[in-house]
């Protein structure tokens, strides 16, 4: 049967688990080894609001190229990736965008939320229009960042935007990107929160058919509730919500939205599953040491430890790290990993499956997706699970991100700005 880890969430509900003896050698072991899915790989799916998808989705951030033969790459990764059975993509309006064309964006905005004139252009990436081509045949969630001079009608017109740039006449999955914490003026006293007004957007856009499903992005507890109770109002189901989830990444709010989310039928999803490389085994100090861009110099600290500097390693992210950094956890996930015969990152994702998420890892190659691929089909043991919650929880920091990627914010030019999962 399926250890509790994962059947206390409900996973039982959307695939059936094969029946597993266990070995004496096994029973001997610290851990149970893992319980297999019926169907494998391309049967390990669950429901989101009106989609069937695997229960490991595609990230597209980091799909933006630069020259044909990234073009070509990505095209193959994403066909590798359909073939595989995780036919499901998630991108934004914004992946693609330059880090130059964050500024001009956000002073834009500034701009238009006091009243003065600007140009009506489109100021995000370039992801969702690769995706009508690569992603052909699969399933898109997409996401809208709330920021200042959008109401509930540019809402509606964004998703028309969004369903254009894809090439579908309907979005499948249309999510606000954040809670509105966009507020420029603030540090002067003035704010003007529209998070209702956002949701009454995605619900007119539900309404008029440009979008399937509709889900939130980085909410908590509370916002997530007050959401659905919001959507309910007008018959509008909310489907979705995608927060930071990982190993490294657990005690800021993320397990306690996961369990909420279960109790309200919403299905989580989890970005930087792997946080950034960290939990692959991939990444050793001989791999980063002697790098000179901030990524790596701030990798290189979550691994081994270090302090950070604001002169030096602006913005800081990943700030001072104890001595032996994220070691003890590593040898924990090897552990596991060798005596279940996955590698590290599979067993980093399906713990998240596990705790009732659906991971959204990225991938570079179709190297990457066949090992994203092998963290489905199968189900870590309870015991397991609790080698890693044990590891996790004695360390005594969190992953944060690194550089300009967080964990609980976005650069938005003028300068971060941060949400909490309650």
């Amino acid at each position: 049967m399926l250890a509790l880890s994962c059947s206390a969430v409900g996973l039982a509900s959307s695939t059936r688990i094969a029946a597993s003896s266990t070995s004496a050698a096994a029973a001997s072991s610290s851990s149970a080894l893992s319980q297999p899915l019926v169907g494998g790989i391309k049967a390990d799916r669950r429901r989101v609001g009106t989609l069937d998808v695997p229960n490991l989705a595609i990230g597209t951030i980091a799909w933006t190229p630069e020259t044909a033969e990234d073009d070509a790459r990505f095209a193959d990764i994403a066909a590798s990736s359909k073939a595989a059975g995780l036919d499901f993509f998630d991108t934004a309006e914004r992946y693609g965008a330059k880090g130059a064309d964050l500024i001009p964006a956000a002073m834009g905005a500034v701009a238009k939320s006091i009243g003065l004139p600007v140009e009506q252009t489109y100021q995000g990436g370039d992801c969702e229009t690769n995706l009508a081509r690569w992603g052909a045949g699969a399933t898109v969630g997409t996401k809208f960042t709330p920021k200042p001079g959008r109401d509930a009608s540019s809402v509606v017109e964004e998703a028309a935007s969004a369903a254009a740039r894809l090439g579908v006449e309907s979005l499948d999955l249309y999510s606000i990107h954040m809670p509105d914490v966009i507020q420029p003026l603030r540090r002067f006293g003035v704010s003007d929160v529209k998070d209702e007004a956002f949701w009454d957007g995605m619900a007119e856009a539900y309404m008029q058919g440009l979008v399937k499903n509709v889900g939130v992005s980085n909410y908590g507890p509370t916002m997530l509730e007050r959401c659905q109770e919001h959507l309910a109002k007008r018959g509008v189901p909310l489907a979705s919500n995608q927060i930071c989830l990982n190993l490294l990444y657990r005690r800021q709010g993320s397990l306690d939205t996961v369990a909420k989310c279960n109790e309200l039928g919403v299905a989580c999803f989890a970005y930087y599953p792997l946080a950034m490389g960290l939990l692959t085994g991939k990444l050793t100090p001989a791999t980063l040491r002697g790098k000179t861009d901030l990524r790596s110099r701030e990798l290189l600290r979550y691994l081994e430890g270090g302090t950070g500097s604001l002169l030096r390693d602006f913005p800081n992210t990943a700030g001072d790290i104890p001595a032996g950094g994220v070691r003890t956890l590593l040898v924990a996930l090897q552990e596991v990993a060798r005596n279940n015969g996955k590698t590290p990152a599979q067993v980093a994702l399906n713990w998240i499956i596990c705790k009732g998420a659906i991971p959204i890892a990225g991938a570079k190659s179709t190297m990457q997706v066949e090992d994203n691929a092998g963290a489905l089909g199968w189900r870590l043991g309870e015991a397991d699970v609790a080698v890693l919650d044990a590891a996790a929880d004695a360390l005594e920091f969190e992953f944060r991100g690194s550089g300009f990627q967080t964990t609980d914010s976005k650069f938005v030019g003028y300068g971060f700005e941060r949400w909490r999962l309650d």
